[in-house]
């Protein structure tokens, strides 16, 4: 292989905070591992005069709509990505059982990128799932998806680092190139300083290879909290990840959202500042302003408009008194052209399709209030019990995200992805967020709080109840934090930050599929579910169904 040269950019000028941006991020999504909020690291970087920022939770994208929409809100540039868990071979891997694995950076430069990252995902956790814990990427699926892709190293527990340092430089460099034969100019070796002796052998290869091939390295510090304080938060919860406090140790303190001037501190040339700037410029993903994919029942977007259209013509002549019908047939008219134009239609009807599972039972399948109960389609549809006022204009809002009362969720969320399909519907994420009980408790064992000292002062503690409301119920409680201040405080700052995510009990993805390429997937047991939460969804512009027993 020829080395390759990066396009040249200059960096002769003194560097300026716009010409960096973080590349390397942990937020809430990865879970048990990050205390940085969307909100708060977003905050952060704008107040350091940052202009673009990077999300790559562990091996999925569960808070990209979010942190999306928050950065254009901001004036952000926002830079899509992932850091995936890689090996050579996922088959292999898993039929060792191997629990070793690297870490790669995956940022998408355009729409083209963003569903390919979307589909590498989706296909790690459904097809290189490793012992239900995380999704594999191996070289396969990379030559498969790498079309409009960044790659970083990763870490100095990337493939190509670990292999200069715990092999040789020779094996590093055979594994550079193999990286640079898939990603070309799009591949940029990462650097950091965070006090690891392993990481300056890393440093070094890189700064050595980089003449020889072109490359043009950039400088991360692998964010995990947003100021130098947070360091005990992270340490609670990566401590307590599996329920009970572990000896797991951070043992870098290193890792908030640094300031241009901190980076600089760390003391490397300022190009390789200069350089994530380049890979900042190179990305520009604008995620869809319309629905993305709406639902399919009759094969076509006409063909559901039309069976829609039919099944109200027949509803109005049936239960509206004759006197009555121009103005409801105006009121629908009005109506349809929303739901034609936001291509909805397959969404009624396949909210209409519970009147068929339940048609028997003693409740009935209707529409929430202010989730579409209030349309003339709903009432007509048999969804709703509540007149409309035909003289109100309609909304949108009445269709996009329809809210449902039914005999029994779990069986009208399996009858749906029945009648869709399994490429065609998924349940959302539900997301678990650490109790306040939980923050309390392991606060006080990580910070070390004698042992005496916890039961008694947590003999009351209800682990499911916020930290104020154990605190307003337990004198014993206040009695403990009066003595440990820092209980109190370090509890809060970790109450709601999500363990992980399960598949939803209320809320249904709708699409035309197929799934895995549309939207990031994930699996828990044999049930397969999205990345995103309901919310995600939404705001990435997809359908979604809001089921509720009732």
């Amino acid at each position: 292989m020829m080395p390759f040269r990066h396009a040249s950019r200059e960096a002769s000028h003194e560097l300026r905070v716009t010409d960096f941006a973080h590349l390397h991020n942990h937020f809430w999504g990865s879970y048990s591992d990050s205390v940085l909020s969307v909100a708060e690291g977003l905050d952060r970087a704008a107040a350091l005069g940052q202009t673009a920022m990077a999300i790559t939770d562990h091996g999925e994208l569960a808070f990209v709509p979010q942190f999306y929409h928050a950065c254009i809100k901001r004036g952000l540039n926002p830079l899509l990505g992932c850091e995936c868990y890689f090996v050579d071979s996922a088959r292999d891997t898993i039929e060792r059982g191997d629990e070793r694995r690297n870490h790669l950076i995956l940022l998408a430069k355009d729409a083209r990128g963003y569903r390919n990252l979307v589909s590498l995902t989706s296909e790690a956790w459904l097809n290189n799932c490793f012992r239900g814990a995380r999704g594999l990427v191996d070289w396969a699926l990379l030559e498969k998806y790498h079309r409009g892709l960044i790659c970083l190293s990763g870490c100095y527990y990337g493939s190509f680092p670990l292999k200069t340092i715990r092999e040789s430089p020779a094996a590093g460099e055979q594994e550079l190139r193999r990286y640079l034969d898939i990603f070309g100019d799009d591949f940029y070796p990462e650097m950091s300083r965070l006090g690891f002796a392993e990481q300056e052998i890393s440093n070094a290869a890189i700064i050595g290879l980089a003449p020889r091939y072109g490359l043009k390295p950039v400088v991360t510090n692998d964010v995990h909290y947003p100021y130098p304080e947070d360091w005990l938060a992270h340490d609670i919860i990566a401590k307590t990840r599996f329920g009970t406090v572990s000896d797991f140790t951070v043992v870098t303190k290193s890792i908030w959202l640094k300031s241009l001037a901190e980076m600089r501190a760390l003391d490397f040339h300022q190009d390789y500042l200069h350089n994530t700037g380049e890979v900042a410029e190179k990305c520009a993903v604008r995620l869809p302003a319309s629905t993305v994919s709406p639902p399919l029942i009759r094969g076509s977007p006409s063909e559901d408009l039309r069976a829609l259209k039919d099944r109200c013509a027949m509803a109005i002549r049936e239960k509206i008194p004759a006197a009555q019908r121009v103005a409801w047939e105006e009121r629908f008219r009005k109506e349809i052209r929303l739901i034609s134009q936001a291509r909805l239609a397959g969404s009624m009807l396949a909210a209409a399709e519970l009147l068929s599972c339940f048609r028997r039972a003693k409740s009935r399948v209707r529409a929430l209030e202010g989730r579409g109960a209030g349309s003339a389609t709903a009432y007509l549809l048999g969804l709703s019990d509540e007149m409309p006022c035909l003289s109100d204009a309609p909304e949108i809002s009445a269709f996009a995200h329809l809210a449902l009362s039914c005999p029994n969720r779990g069986s009208a969320i399996k009858y749906l992805i029945d009648v869709l399909g399994q490429e065609k519907a998924c349940r959302a994420a539900d997301m678990i967020p650490i109790s306040g009980g939980d923050a309390l408790r392991y606060t006080a064992e990580v910070i070390g709080v004698p042992r005496e000292d916890r039961e008694t002062g947590l003999r009351d503690l209800t682990p499911a109840e916020t930290v104020e409301r154990n605190l307003s119920a337990s004198r014993a409680l206040r009695a403990l934090c009066d003595a440990y201040p820092e209980i109190a405080g370090w509890a809060r700052r970790i109450e709601g930050i999500p363990r992980a995510s399960r598949p939803s009990e209320s809320t249904l993805v709708l699409t035309s599929g197929p799934l895995p390429h549309l939207l990031p997937l994930k699996r828990l047991g044999r049930t397969t579910f999205a990345q995103y939460d309901a919310e995600g969804a939404r705001l990435a512009g997809f359908i979604t169904l809001e089921l509720r027993d009732g």
